[in-house]
């Protein structure tokens, strides 16, 4: 539920010039444990855009292989992702995002369950969908290297973040601290150049990144299971429904394809094998 307000009576009356929050970890945790307790989860990127991303991307999801969405949140992709009758499994480190998360999941086929930092196992691909932004200066290298364990080698990374983002048009003001804070809690803002060149430097050789608008109604309609018709493929243009738009078709080459607002960075990358 979300908290009480608080009267004007218990505010400062003082007029200093506001200052910007330090994010910590503690802090960053206590945001998106806070965060899962209120309606704003409907705006969450997967519910947004969960969809039309899966879409996008469909050409790359192995059927026989096992997928891994990092930074799940509550576990909407990972959902749509079994609903296609696929294997994946969550890394989420919000305890009460994941609490939600395998609630959600727990009878669902072909979830794998939740998995912790310190794993072993290896993925064909893992999904990291607007999570990279979030992650505190501190930690950056750590996560990515945490990454490229995680995808096995020759196997498939795939990250999506706000393109080009202005952090400061995204910040809200808080009257009680007299803090600024972004209010999705980005910490960092990327171009397709930048996050190419930072991925690439963490052993990911880029396949291909697009600058596209994620809206679900741009791709959806062409899915191969949540068409307009159940004979129209996202992988073909047969069938009696809609046909495959021109930028379907480019995603589907691997091609840079920009489409819409170009809102969305999507950055796509092979894991380099470890010479012999």
């Amino acid at each position: 539920m979300i908290v009480d307000e608080i009267t004007s009576s218990e505010v400062l009356n003082e007029a200093v010039a506001p200052q910007r929050l330090r994010w910590t970890p503690e802090l960053v945790q206590r945001f998106w444990d806070g965060f899962s307790q209120t309606p704003l989860v409907s705006y969450s990127f997967s519910k947004q855009a969960g969809k039309g991303l899966i879409t996008a991307i469909d050409h790359l999801l192995p059927e026989g292989g096992v997928i891994l969405d990092y930074g799940a949140g509550d576990g909407e992709l990972v959902k749509l992702l079994c609903e296609r009758g696929l294997h994946a499994a969550a890394f989420e480190p919000s305890p009460e995002r994941r609490a939600k998360l395998s609630l959600l999941l727990e009878n669902c086929p072909g979830f794998l369950g939740v998995e912790h930092e310190n794993t072993s196992k290896q993925f064909d691909v893992v999904i990291m969908a607007e999570v990279i932004e979030h992650i505190l200066d501190e930690q950056f290298d750590q996560v990515l290297t945490q990454l490229s364990r995680l995808v096995r080698p020759g196997g498939m990374l795939v990250v999506t973040t706000p393109n080009n983002e202005d952090l400061d048009l995204g910040m809200t003001y808080c009257p009680v601290s007299n803090l600024l804070f972004h209010r999705w809690q980005h910490v960092r803002s990327f171009t397709d150049r930048s996050l190419s060149e930072t991925l690439g430097r963490h052993g990911f050789e880029e396949v291909v990144t697009h600058r596209l608008d994620l809206s679900n109604n741009l791709y959806a309609p062409f899915d191969r299971v949540w068409g307009a018709s159940a004979k129209t493929s996202a992988r073909s243009t047969r069938g009696s429904g809609l046909k495959n738009p021109s930028y379907i078709l480019s995603l589907r080459a691997n091609q840079p394809t920009n489409i819409g607002s170009e809102t969305n960075i999507l950055f796509i990358g092979r894991r380099k094998c470890p010479t012999s």
